[in-house]
């Protein structure tokens, strides 16, 4: 299946002059809303492109907004530039210098704290080489019931300052280039090391509450330390995580939690000046968290509980899952999925579900014949390729499959494997068949006039907004990354675009080959391919995040068997 992104400016269209719009804008001074419609069109101003034209709002509002594009075809990137790093860059400086104080109100994409693929800002290819598009929603400027267009032609005058800039812009973009090369060497590396994930020495992992990097920055011991050699970029010392399974241990406030929430992260890139540019790990990984009371279907848990009382184990179906039920459902669901790097808190686990005493086995006897928890069957996952890194803070026995065990003091890591794997004695191992998770029962999403209309005001709790039909309700509170309306729209988008692909197939889809087919979609289309029409600002999402909004929306359904 093919979605090609539509071009804001396709090649027949005219373009009136820079004169013409504000001769146009000078005209309807004064006129009534509808006087807007003559401003609509393209426009070619002194440094740019302006694209100006209408917006189809869906029920969750901006019904007065317009789409402007603008569209940059000689700037100072050159010919052969990495779009991702670039538009990034260009993105957030126009949230810097364009859109701090605009002087018509519009809507755009803020900048996260990871370095994606978005349709606030890309490249597109054309036979004179690339240009920038910059696209965003507008509200054209009214005094009382009248067009103000004085305020409108202030804003075309900021956007062509802005354009101006990019002929020749600052050596910022330079650095950021360099940090997302950095990043994709390191994390391109990664196999040839036998390394999951690294942390690269002087990281600063610690966050503030507004998401900036605080505390000290990471040292690391001979004895942990691996160097990777990027080549031109340089060589690189940091904190290696081996493939297998890790344990990190530590007492309270020491800076488990903040390593493996830097670890998370990794998964993604992250401009200078983060203090994560040298935090990779594995496009893999998957925190697993327990969600209690959350919506599991037809997933076959019996690996884990052979028998669950009133439920057949092999196709078990709730919609306020147990903790331990929950998360025995996200491992498999990340496992069939393509997950290779599962990150796991005690803090924020299942107890039962990690690990269940010899006492309490004796004292619920029959009733956990067969049962296996997730430390019986951590080694056998890394057997298949699948590694754990396990926070481990309150029992001992959290440390019996590990293969390596850190202690993390002062938010600073030392190697305690041996005397760790002593106190806690020899790990339980347990085979867990896994099968492939299938798609099917597509083309769900939509309403009746095919519109896919999500209200993400509050991104982790999103609204999946359908015509005739009551909201969906899309918890990810248990995402495990960062989440932003832009990007829960882009996976709202991409669960969109799978179900279309599936669609196309006469037999239930393999998601990991689903995986496989979206990476090269994005590679080649960005975050545009989504969303053709541009309706809304989106971010490109991990296929992880893709996954589980398939997995907790109603339908379609993803299943075992």
């Amino acid at each position: 299946m093919t979605v090609a992104p539509l071009s804001p400016l396709p090649a027949a269209t005219a373009i009136a002059s820079r004169a013409d719009l504000l001769a146009t804008l000078r005209r309807i001074d004064g006129w009534g809303p509808r006087a807007w419609l003559e401003a609509h069109g393209a426009w070619r101003l002194r440094h740019a492109l302006l694209v100006v034209e209408s917006f189809e709002a869906g029920a969750s509002g901006d019904d007065e907004a317009v789409r402007l594009h603008l569209i940059i075809e000689q700037h100072g990137f050159g010919r052969d530039f990495p779009p991702v790093p670039v538009c990034d860059w260009v993105a957030r400086q126009a949230q810097l210098e364009l859109f701090r104080a605009p002087a018509v109100s519009v809507r755009v994409l803020a900048p996260a704290a990871a370095i994606r693929a978005s349709n606030g800002c890309w490249c597109e290819t054309t036979a004179n080489g690339p240009r920038l598009v910059i696209s965003f929603l507008a509200w054209l400027p009214f005094a009382g019931m009248c067009v103000d267009s004085p305020r409108f032609r202030r804003f075309v005058a900021q956007l062509d300052a802005f354009a101006r800039m990019l002929a020749r812009p600052p050596r910022a973009w330079r650095a950021h280039v360099r940090a997302w090369r950095v990043q994709q060497a390191l994390r391109a590396a990664l196999p040839a090391h036998g390394l999951v994930a690294f942390v690269g020495a002087g990281s600063r992992l610690a966050r503030t509450t507004d998401g900036r990097a605080t505390g000290e920055p990471l040292r690391v011991p001979k004895a942990l330390a691996v160097t990777i050699d990027c080549g031109a970029l340089g060589r690189i010392t940091g904190l290696g995580i081996r493939a297998g399974v890790t344990a990190i241990g530590g007492a309270p406030y020491h800076g488990k939690s903040t390593l493996l929430t830097a670890l998370a992260a990794g998964a993604d890139d992250h401009p200078p000046g983060d203090g994560r540019e040298c935090v990779v790990a594995d496009a893999g990984t998957v925190v697993v968290q327990v969600e209690e009371g959350r919506r599991v279907k037809r997933q076959d848990l019996s690996g884990f509980f052979p028998r669950l009382p009133h439920s057949d184990a092999r196709a078990f179906t709730t919609d306020r899952a147990s903790g331990a039920t929950s998360m025995a459902a996200t491992v498999l669901q990340a496992v069939a999925a393509g997950a290779r790097l599962l990150l796991i808190d005690e803090d924020t686990a299942a107890a039962n579900f990690l690990a269940i005493d010899d006492g309490m086995r004796r004292l619920l006897g029959r009733d956990l014949d067969g049962t296996a928890t997730l430390l019986e069957v951590l080694l056998d996952l890394a057997r298949q390729g699948i590694s754990t890194v396990l926070i481990a803070g309150s029992h001992l026995r959290s440390f019996a499959p590990a293969e390596r065990v850190l202690i993390m003091r002062s938010f600073q890591p030392t190697d305690a494997t041996r005397a760790a794997k002593r106190a806690a004695g020899p790990a339980g191992r347990i085979t867990l068949g896994l099968r492939p998770r299938l798609l099917n029962d597509v083309d769900v999403l939509f309403g009746a006039r095919h519109f896919l209309d999500v209200d993400a005001r509050e991104p982790e709790r999103a609204l999946l907004l359908r015509p005739g039909a009551d909201a969906v309700r899309l918890d990810l509170r248990r995402a495990g990354c960062d989440l932003d309306e832009a990007l829960v729209r882009g996976a709202l988008a991409a669960a969109a675009w799978c179900c279309r692909w599936a669609a196309e197939s006469t037999v239930p889809t393999d998601l990991r080959v689903l995986s496989a087919r979206y990476a090269a979609f994005i590679a080649a289309h960005g975050a545009c391919g989504l969303d053709p029409f541009h309706t809304q600002p989106i971010a490109a999402p991990r296929w992880a995040l893709v996954a589980m909004v398939l997995e907790r929306l109603p339908r379609p359904l993803l299943m075992s068997g």
